[in-house]
């Protein structure tokens, strides 16, 4: 081999080389975003009062994928093992979703609207009946 043949075969070595290391770094940085997502979403949820899909994410965002296999099975155990399960968890949701709701005069005008456009009639009854919650 001549001593150009040696110059362009290392060139075009470091050149592939580059490309190569170049696509690598763009795998994982999309993999590191998703998992900034993940962490992300984990911390939202867990704010509005999830408690087990958070900590699945956060397994995935720290890559334990054994941790993930537990969690799982986990959640599917808490669908598949009735309603009771699952509404409990939602229910904590939706009353931290109604009391954000509610602290903001937008909130308050929103769920009045769509209150009244839920109630018919024949529903007054229920209303009047209906346990009255503290008003500030």
């Amino acid at each position: 081999m001549s001593f150009l043949e040696i110059a362009l075969l290392c060139i075009v070595g470091v050149g592939g080389g580059w490309g190569i290391v170049s696509w690598l770094f763009k795998k994982d940085t999309a993999r590191e975003e998703r998992r900034r997502g993940a962490a992300t979403l984990a911390t939202s949820l867990s704010g509005l009062g999830f408690k087990k899909l958070p900590e699945f994410l956060v397994d995935y965002s720290v890559g334990d994928y054994s941790a993930m296999a537990h969690k799982i099975k986990s959640l599917a155990s808490l669908f598949v093992g009735g309603e009771a399960g699952v509404m409990v968890e939602f229910e904590k949701v939706f009353d931290n979703l109604l009391s954000a709701k509610l602290k903001s005069e937008t909130g308050r005008s929103l769920i009045a609207a769509k209150l009244a456009d839920a109630v018919e009639e024949r529903d007054a009854s229920a209303i009047k009946s209906a346990p009255m919650a503290s008003v500030k």
